[in-house]
């Protein structure tokens, strides 16, 4: 066979004696493109009802946020994460790994979170080395600093633990640009785990208000759990 003419389409050539041309619908937003109207108008109400639901959980999202940052103290904090395992569990499954969400949704209406114990003393330049406050730089050394960024930032610093009742990666349930910045730790059984803990200022606007107005109270603080959770 010789020379043909073909049309050519995303690296594939088909011949033009085998193409017929046929009316058909493409989704301005996806592309995707439907051989009937019945189905490119099903699949745009499905589209919009997703597009819908995924504004609203954000919407959701983000007023939990403000209402989580502005809690005015170290127990507040507890008690608002320990009532909202759900808010934490869709950051995870919004900032995981590919696939990461798909292998853990189910566990979404069972999951919780039990904080066992925080130790926190403020310190007016907490290092910026790992992390840092939202809108915030790291800066790793005196080197790097040249250049005008912090060696630091306002902010409690210690540990943390605390219990999840599935198994998952105890690093990946508060590192989510929240303001409880994990560090060095990890596991020890019945999915409890313990970190050093950073949580600056600017990333809490209750607490910082309510340090300005009593500097004593909040310079360290500490929750301890009244009771143990069984594994």
């Amino acid at each position: 066979m010789g020379k043909i003419k073909a049309y050519k389409c995303d690296g594939v050539l088909v011949p033009v004696k085998d193409v017929k041309i046929v009316n058909a619908y493409q989704c301005p937003w996806t592309k995707r493109i439907f051989g009937t109207k019945a189905s490119y108008v099903n699949y745009l109400a499905k589209l919009r009802a997703d597009r819908t639901f995924k504004r609203i959980r954000n919407r959701r999202q983000n007023a939990l946020f403000e209402e989580f940052i502005m809690q005015p103290d170290l127990e507040s904090i507890v008690k608002w994460i320990e009532l909202h395992p759900e808010f934490f569990f869709d950051r995870m499954i919004a900032h995981g790994r590919a696939g990461w969400g798909n292998r853990r949704a189910k566990f979404r209406d069972d999951f919780w979170i039990k904080i066992h114990s925080i130790e926190l003393t403020y310190s007016h330049l907490l290092s910026n080395s790992h992390s840092c406050p939202r809108g915030g730089v790291t800066c790793w050394s005196s080197w790097e600093s040249k250049d005008g960024r912090p060696r630091g930032y306002p902010g409690w610093g210690g540990y943390i633990k605390f219990q999840l009742s599935h198994d998952i990666s105890g690093s990946d349930v508060f590192n989510t640009r929240i303001g409880i910045n994990t560090g060095t730790g990890g596991g020890s059984g019945g999915n409890i785990y313990e970190y050093d803990l950073k949580m600056f200022a600017d990333d809490w606007p209750g607490m910082k208000m309510m340090r300005f107005m009593n500097n004593e109270k909040y310079h360290n603080m500490k929750y301890q759990m009244q009771y143990a959770v069984k594994a």
